[in-house]
């Protein structure tokens, strides 16, 4: 077993801190906790990098290019964008190509990795922990192949802005390459919007041999809306144009546009169930006392939420399709786009989750 490799199995299995739960009803006191305690294990110049400060006014968000000299994989620089809040950055980009600020977990004793896995527990739900372990792992394979840019679980950073708190204004910033988690939390209530997961390769082998496909629910639960839908309603969501790369993503801060494709109030109770159990993969990321409120918001919303899909009708089964779809609704942007980058689409995926009326949790349209 690559000794890399059993370190993404360590921290996938890492137990949480003594100290670090409070009450299971509280969320913001329980993720407060755990963030200090993991900053507690910081000497003085990893808090220099681990703690930046939090916009004390509500500011945009905003595109911002790369800091780095150059472009991994041969790519122009200039093509690197990634989104600004604050002082926090996120992208899609390599951490080599667009700086993540924070603490690397490669700058990590095993012990303060084990701290920041336990945030991360406490922040997330089981499956948005499990999905979270899944998308490093994949980067580590990825990692492993050989790449000419930052890759694999050391590339991957935690930023913690302004102090932690149960009831004050903070966030925490996780991720790398194919993750980007923006958790905000204002006066005890958290969101998760703006955020990114994605793979590459979405097909591995982890450490103890089994088979994996990151992001495999995404894939497959679109297909099965996809295969409900009638005649009809297939020739509304099926767009006449391609789109093969994010619409809404890092850096895409403008109003979202026109939405396309199939309107909710146009599908069955049960085709809006099948959406609703897409959504889910998204929204229900962070802890559930903070994802069951969101999924009833989006809910509520569904006869105005639309559901659009370009590419390939079908897929392979036991892989991931080569198609691109976007859910957008009110409150809500959600994209899945196979990425033409490594020459198969089905193996690198590229997802964005937003919601237009609370990004960062401004409550304002970004």
């Amino acid at each position: 077993m690559h000794k890399s490799l059993m370190t993404a199995l360590l921290l996938t299995a890492a137990p949480l801190l003594p100290g670090t739960a409070i009450a299971q009803d509280n969320p913001a006191a329980e993720i407060a906790s755990a963030a200090q305690a993991y900053l507690d294990t910081l000497d003085r110049d990893q808090l220099g990098a681990a703690m930046l400060p939090f916009p004390s006014t509500a500011v945009p968000a905003q595109a911002e290019f790369s800091r780095s000299g150059g472009g991994g994989g041969g790519r122009p620089a200039s093509n690197f964008t990634g989104e600004r809040y604050g002082a926090s950055v996120w992208s899609n980009y390599p951490a080599s190509d667009v700086l993540r600020p924070g603490l690397p977990l490669g700058d990590m004793t095993e012990e303060q990795r084990a701290a920041a896995m336990a945030l991360l527990q406490a922040a997330l739900s089981p499956e948005g922990y499990a999905k979270v372990q899944q998308i490093i792992a994949s980067d580590q394979a990825l990692h492993e192949g050989g790449t000419n840019y930052a890759s694999g679980t050391d590339a991957y950073v935690l930023g913690i802005f302004g102090t932690p708190s149960e009831d004050g204004n903070w966030m925490m910033q996780f991720g790398a390459h194919h993750l980007g988690l923006n958790l905000v939390i204002r006066g005890g209530d958290g969101t998760l919007t703006p955020t990114m997961t994605g793979a590459q390769p979405a097909q591995y082998t982890d450490a103890e041999g089994n088979a994996v496909r990151v992001l495999a629910d995404e894939n497959d639960k679109a297909f099965a809306l996809l295969d409900s839908l009638t005649e009809d309603q297939r020739a509304k969501a099926v767009l006449g144009y391609e789109v093969n790369d994010l619409v809404y993503g890092p850096g895409a801060t403008g109003a979202p546009m026109m939405p396309e494709g199939l309107q909710g109030s146009d599908m069955t109770e049960e085709q809006q169930a099948l959406m609703i159990d897409i959504i889910s993969e998204w929204a229900g990321i962070v802890t559930e006392d903070w994802a069951a409120p969101r999924l009833d918001q989006l809910r509520a919303d569904l006869d105005e939420t639309w559901f659009a899909w370009s590419g390939p009708l079908t897929h392979e089964d036991g892989r991931n399709g080569s198609s691109y779809y976007r859910i957008q609704g009110p409150r809500l942007v959600i994209e899945f786009s196979p990425q033409g980058v490594g020459g198969d689409p089905t193996n690198h995926v590229h997802t964005v989750y937003r919601d237009p009326t609370n990004a960062y949790g401004l409550g304002t349209a970004q």
